[in-house]
């Protein structure tokens, strides 16, 4: 295995380099003429040598090492060794501008600078210019004091200006630098990290550790494997991209006692899990095989209080078979999906489940332990969806059951009806949030359901998850209907299609312009991509959302000065670095490419009014979650859940920008987001990791507020003793 000595051999790396260092303080030592230059030296190596150490022992134990609050004293001493040459202008390597340990670089440039813009320009791109229209002499700073001066929207510039938008007052204004965090060292503490394995899942579909050496062999071994058995689709499975909810006191009542949370996840043979030359080397007909494939199960599994999967309590269910909705092929392992993601929310106290097709598709679900009287007269959805043949009229709207492809002993699953469209977000829309408040206007009424289409800007819309109205055929292909593409289709999903959901006015879009990184990442510094180099889309997406924020919590933590509301909901969302033309081009230098690779993920926290038009108030910058921590092949004993051998594979492809790894997974995605169940000062966060394996985290409110609205001169700025 590439990795399979993990973290066990990076430790003794580090222990090693640590011995070396105080071997060569000792012989410092010993000379009998020692500066005081070199005393100094000596001490800052020694305070590094133990804070490495320390972060050393953090890492292998995986107690949130990565936390900014944990490494503040570390981040501090790294920054200041750190050069910020802004004369002339020019980029130097990520290796000349940040230590591989460090927390943090610094810069007298603001943050809120490199990512302002004025008229749809990069203010940045207007500072250099007024840079080199000034001469050779004239520094970055000057020029940037003085477009904060002239230009409209772009005062953050002028460090003083940036320095008070940041709450920080004129007593603290000398020697003020902006810091600018990496990734990996920004992402808020959390605890009980829990990984998911589904144990239902037969274990001849799981892909055997011992193959993980020569995987290109064995993704070679299944294809042929699928096609000489004419079969549909790779015939090994994982499960990935976790949503949770609380389960709500109706669905409770139906299930042990000790059923807190419903997990839900994808199983699929589609992954990220290897190294990506191994997927890029692949025969074009296995490589549409492995990420085209029409196997896209729902995993569904009771968690205990410690989000724990309970015995029996699991199932995986083949939604798109059951419902005919799978569109019809030939034999091959090669079929666009009907559905892919899953995802779970409670509204009203009902289960609603989400699936991503062409757009978004709803459904209620319901639960039950097996053999109990609360579905037993309800009809297996096969009984009613039988293929190739039309649904009898109102049956669609009647609930029915699904059965287990795996799993299932324990635990049964109904959904209330045939799946609903939400058309609101156009087609090809995906991830969307929902979310519900009270009623404003009739406060014992049930409460009023929303769908999150857009983050930036942000777009919600009113929905009735139980109610459509029917579009035509016609309707649906105008749509869907692509240029270039057949003008006609067939396909079974386009009953649910027809199905589009009601909604209640209009779609609506924020008012106000959304506000910048409450702090700033390594991306925006000046040696990396400022101002129109910026490397992430400026939109995120779901992400997961929403967890309330009462006034009380959000005063635990960090500064909040700009919102006298009650409370704010909150959401997680992502964005990533997306393919571009360019990429495929022969004439662009490869090393360009490798600078700035694509489909690289980042996650940020963002907050919003409860009620309409739902203004954005604030959001985070950007940070990313780790990896599951192995020692060897093995987990770390801080780790929760059953073993999932997958999880080694994650580290084999971490995020990376500017030639700098990132001690966490290339794509992290956030699928759920919401309160513990029994204590509201915390939330749990669901997120898969490269396509690979699922992993849950707890985070407390208060860290959470702290990076919505931080402490300016713990996360933003940092006051230098350089002259």
């Amino acid at each position: 295995m590439a990795n399979e000595n993990g973290n066990t051999q990076k430790a003794v790396g580090e222990k090693t380099s640590v011995d070396n260092a105080i071997a060569t303080i000792s012989r410092q030592r010993t000379r009998r003429q020692v500066s005081r230059r070199d005393a100094a030296l000596f001490f800052i190596l020694l305070a590094i040598i133990l804070i490495t150490a320390n972060n050393w022992y953090l890492a292998t134990h995986h107690v949130g090492w990565h936390g900014p609050q944990n490494s503040a004293l570390f981040a501090a001493l790294q920054a200041s060794l750190v050069s910020d040459r802004i004369g002339s202008g020019s980029s130097s390597s990520s290796s000349s501008i940040v230590d591989q340990t460090g927390a943090y670089i610094l810069s007298p440039i603001c943050g809120g600078c490199t990512r302002s813009k004025s008229d749809s320009k990069a203010c940045f791109d207007i500072v250099r210019r007024k840079q080199k229209k000034s001469g050779e002499n004239a520094s970055l700073v000057d020029a940037a004091i003085i477009i904060g001066a002239e230009r409209e929207g772009c005062e953050l510039c002028d460090p003083a200006k940036c320095l008070r938008h940041y709450h920080v007052d004129g007593g603290q204004l000398n020697n003020t630098k902006s810091k600018y965090w990496r990734f990996d060292r920004s992402s808020p503490k959390f605890s009980k990290p829990t990984t998911f394995y589904l144990q239902s899942i037969p274990t001849e579909l799981r892909i055997p550790p011992q193959r993980f050496g020569d995987i290109e062999k064995y993704f070679y071994e299944r294809h042929n494997y699928t096609l000489q058995n004419k079969l549909i689709g790779m015939q090994y499975l994982l499960e990935y991209n976790p949503g949770l909810v609380v389960i709500p006191p109706l669905e409770k009542a139906k299930l042990p006692k000790e059923a807190y949370y419903l997990v839900s996840l994808r199983v699929t043979p589609a992954n990220n899990c290897f190294e990506q030359k191994v997927y890029s080397e692949l025969p074009k007909d296995i490589w549409k095989a492995v990420y085209h494939t029409g196997t896209n199960h729902l995993g569904l599994a009771l968690l205990d209080k410690n989000y724990q999967i309970i015995e029996g309590y699991e199932t995986v269910i083949e939604m798109d078979v059951q419902l005919d909705l799978q569109r019809r092929t030939t034999v091959g392992s090669s079929l666009s999906p009907t559905f892919m993601d899953y995802r779970i929310f409670v509204l009203n106290g009902r289960i609603y489940l989400h699936a991503n097709g062409e757009t978004v598709h709803v459904t209620q679900l319901s639960l039950s332990m097996s053999g109990s009287d609360d579905l037993k007269r309800t009809r297996c959805c096969d009984s009613i969806y039988i293929i190739g043949e039309d649904v009898p009229d109102g049956d669609m709207e009647k609930p029915c059951r699904m059965k287990s492809l795996y799993g299932g002993d324990k635990l049964e699953v109904a959904i209330g009806s045939q799946f609903r469209t939400i058309w609101s977000g156009g087609a090809y829309g995906k991830n969307y949030a929902l979310f519900s408040i009270p009623n404003r206007t009739h406060p014992n009424a049930p409460d009023s359901i929303y769908a999150e289409i857009d983050i930036f800007p942000h777009h919600v819309h009113q929905i009735l998850p139980d109610e459509h109205n029917m579009i035509s055929r016609h309707q649906v292909f105008e749509r869907v209907w692509k240029p270039g593409t057949r003008k006609r289709r067939n396909f079974p999903i386009d009953i649910v299609n027809e199905r589009e959901m009601k909604t209640v006015g209009n779609v609506t879009e924020n008012r106000e312009d959304i506000p910048l990184p409450s702090f700033f990442n390594i991306d925006a510094h000046q040696d990396w991509f400022p101002g129109s180099d910026a490397p992430f889309k400026e939109k995120p997406h779901g992400g997961a959302c929403c967890v309330s924020f009462s006034k009380d919590e959000l005063n635990l933590g960090g500064t909040r000065q700009n919102h006298d509301e009650s409370n704010l909901l909150v959401g997680i969302g992502h964005t990533k670095v997306t393919w571009k033309p360019w990429y495929g081009k022969d004439n662009v230098p490869q090393e360009q490419k490798d600078r700035v690779p694509h489909t690289h993920y980042v996650t940020l926290f963002y907050a919003f009014d409860p009620y309409p038009p739902f203004e954005i108030r604030a959001r985070s910058g950007y940070f990313c979650l780790g990896h599951v921590p192995m020692i060897g092949d093995k987990f770390s004993s801080t780790e929760g859940g059953k073993f999932n051998p997958h999880s080694i594979l994650t580290h084999n492809r971490n995020l990376t920008q500017n030639f700098e790894n990132f001690d966490c997974p290339q794509m992290s995605f956030v699928n759920s987001f919401i309160e513990k169940a029994d204590d509201s000062s915390k939330t749990a966060i669901g997120y898969g990791l490269n396509d690979c394996t699922g992993r849950l985290v707890e985070v407390d409110k208060k860290d959470i507020v702290g990076l919505l609205y931080p402490e300016p001169m713990d996360m933003v700025f940092e006051q230098s003793d350089d002259k």
